[in-house]
């Protein structure tokens, strides 16, 4: 894995990280990294407590993806995000085309140090949202791709190649696409708040349904198991 010093901290390749963790995936997933093929039932990476190390490993690597690296400790942001247009204008755009966490650090570079910022996966959230993004690959292996509208907006799906030669998808975005972003901080951060309420109040539903499922569930039980004469 290449990796590079960069003052005190350690920094890796997107792409390698990205090849360790479909690495694991596969192993977590009864399958050979190189190959794909069937572990057998009785192979040493198939125990349990290994399955849900490597599953663990591997959502730590893809929260490296998703938040641009864990190299170095991060202050509590607890002030809500705020920008001023004076802020906004600090935030570098260039003409070469960038990942979207390179977009992140940049936005956060600028805001104070104790102020949320808006997070890699809530700008993809949002792009996804306006329909620039969706999703492809597999369940455990998807990425999301530039959609046509995202194509005319400055997102382009490049080919890169991982460390072991095998080749993944990255999203770059052009200067109009970084503009695009910026100028709609606000409104990214919203709907992933939006989404995020949503998200709480569909788990509360499904949690009640399965409480009443239950509930039934154990009525029928005992009006079945009731002596004839009682029902």
């Amino acid at each position: 894995m290449k990796t590079k010093n960069e003052g005190q901290n350690l920094i890796f390749e997107e792409g390698d990280v990205f090849t360790a963790q479909k690495y694991l995936r596969n192993l977590a997933s009864g399958r050979s990294p190189l190959d794909g093929a069937d572990l057998a039932e009785d192979h040493l990476l198939r125990e349990p407590a290994l399955v849900n190390a490597m599953n663990l490993a591997a959502d730590l690597l893809e929260a490296w993806l998703s938040n641009g690296g864990f190299n170095r400790v991060e202050p509590k942001r607890t002030r809500p995000f705020a920008i001023s247009d004076t802020d906004r204008k600090k935030i570098l755009i260039t003409k070469e085309p960038v990942g979207v966490m390179t977009i992140a650090k940049r936005i956060a570079q600028v805001l104070p140090y104790d102020m949320q910022t808006v997070r890699y996966g809530q700008i993809c959230g949002w792009l996804q949202y306006i329909g620039a993004l969706d999703w492809e690959g597999e369940p455990g292996n998807k990425r999301r791709y530039s959609t046509p509208t995202g194509q005319q907006l400055g997102i382009r799906t490049v080919d890169r190649r991982g460390a072991d030669g095998s080749s993944y998808r990255k999203n770059v975005y052009d200067e109009n696409a970084q503009r695009l972003i910026i100028d709609n901080l606000e409104g990214i951060v919203t709907y992933a708040s939006q989404l995020k309420v949503q998200e709480a109040a569909e788990k509360v539903e499904k949690a009640r349904q399965e409480l009443e499922a239950m509930q039934r569930q154990a009525e029928e039980e005992q009006t079945d198991s009731a002596p004839a004469g009682e029902a």
